[in-house]
């Protein structure tokens, strides 16, 4: 089972990536324009400090779920460092669904702030509904639930596996 979800995540990952740096990349010529147009030209536009600001709310929510899916997220190495391997797979557990409880939480709360910004337009970006820059919410935490699944997934695999040497 978790081959074939690990499998589908890659395939989720690949795609993040891509999106990734898509997004930095805007963001590094649309700022190097605004630097130029500003300090060069002494001009300025209303467009692209939202679109950077925008692009890097998603940007975070993306790298967040590829963090969430390598564990490499910030944590307190001291504590788990005095437990054997079996406990940091608990805690592990613990920890994830915990984090899952609270994302399912702020889903929720960003489906909500999505419908309220439908009626909204945004100021910067002429024909942009807020909804779609709100829309990085919902959809990094789905990736993030994705991703802790695969994490609680392979922690009780290996729980299993060393259960079965011993």
């Amino acid at each position: 089972m978790l081959k074939a979800y690990s499998k589908f995540l890659d395939g989720i990952e690949k795609l993040i990536r891509a999106l990734l740096f898509l997004t930095v990349a805007v963001m590094v010529v649309v700022m190097v324009y605004q630097v130029i147009l500003r300090y060069i030209f002494s001009a300025s536009n209303s467009w692209s400090e939202e679109l950077c600001r925008y692009l890097f709310i998603y940007s975070v929510m993306f790298g967040a779920a590829i963090a969430v899916r390598r564990n490499s997220h910030l944590q307190i190495d001291v504590v788990t460092g005095l437990l054997s391997e079996r406990m940091k797979k608990i805690i592990t557990i613990i920890a994830t669904a915990a984090g899952i409880v609270f994302l399912g939480f702020l889903f929720a709360y960003s489906i909500t702030l999505c419908q309220t910004a439908t009626r909204t337009m945004s100021a910067g970006l002429p024909g942009v509904n807020m909804a779609m820059a709100y829309a990085a919410m919902p959809i990094g935490i789905v990736l993030m639930v994705l991703c802790s699944i695969e994490v609680i997934i392979r922690c009780i695999e290996e729980l299993r596996g060393s259960g079965k040497g011993e």
